[in-house]
């Protein structure tokens, strides 16, 4: 049985410390503190738990925000417990979110993503619906555990409009998208309406093995999603290649793209 709802109970706020160290293996350093939470919940923002047969195995952790002069709700956490991860949990949490956030009277969230983790770009991007014209460097500096370690912290900035179209038919697809082939003309090009952006398929192996190789791919990929949003270029899809071996990003010109 699975359950959705606003964490209530101070016993279920603690519960979230070691979800984060399950989900993202964070040491203490790097873990939000639960008494955060349970302040946000009062004051405007939205935590919200998915409980599977009674126990908590996931949730959303979101605050309020302001950009150019507009309100929007900032999702701060998305996280499932390593155990119950691929069951499609972290779905219906932002599902849950998104309904949620309307009806708070948000039209859109924002969030970032580490922009080399293919599965959340993928996650976020084809089957969330969300766009991103916007990057950082290392915005938290150089990780000490789990997800943020080893390499700088740079963040792909998602935009989700909640009432757009363009996310509600990503939400109801979950297929991914195959590029039959890869079209070198448009790859690292930034002259054309379509460009493309290949990243490392597992970036995590790669930290574990060969630490200068991604972070070669940071440094380079970080010069192309900056070279690419400075020239009106939009982040739309991820995309696989024929045999699932290759990822990449889909990248429109502003001018070129409806959404």
């Amino acid at each position: 049985m699975i359950e959705l709802k606003r964490i209530k109970k101070i016993e279920d706020f603690k519960k979230l410390t070691e979800i984060q160290r399950s989900a993202w293996g964070f040491l203490d350093l790097d873990i939000e503190p639960h008494y955060v939470m349970t302040r946000a919940q009062k004051y405007g923002g939205l935590v919200q738990g998915l409980y599977f047969n009674g126990e908590l195995a996931g949730y959303t952790y979101a605050l309020i925000g302001k950009w150019d002069g507009a309100y929007f709700v900032y999702s701060h956490h998305a996280a499932v417990k390593k155990e119950h991860q691929d069951k499609g949990f972290g779905f219906l949490l932002k599902k849950a979110q998104r309904d949620e956030v309307r009806k708070m009277g948000y039209h859109v969230m924002r969030w970032n993503f580490d922009p080399l983790e293919s599965m959340n770009a993928f996650f976020n991007i084809h089957r969330l619906g969300i766009i991103s014209v916007e990057y950082e460097r290392d915005i938290y500096g150089i990780g000490e555990s789990g997800l943020h370690k080893g390499l700088p912290t740079d963040r792909l900035i998602a935009v989700w409009k909640l009432d757009s179209d363009r996310v509600v038919k990503k939400m109801e697809k979950k297929d991914p998208s195959i590029l039959e082939d890869i079209p070198q003309e448009n790859l690292e090009n930034f002259t054309h309406d379509t460009a493309y952006i290949e990243i490392p398929k597992n970036i995590r192996a790669l930290k574990e093995t060969r630490l200068n190789e991604a972070n070669r791919w940071r440094v380079k990929t970080r010069h192309l999603f900056e070279s690419a949003f400075q020239k009106g270029y939009v982040v739309e899809d991820f995309v696989f290649s024929k045999d699932k071996q290759s990822v990449y990003y889909k990248l429109y010109h502003r001018e070129a793209m409806v959404y």
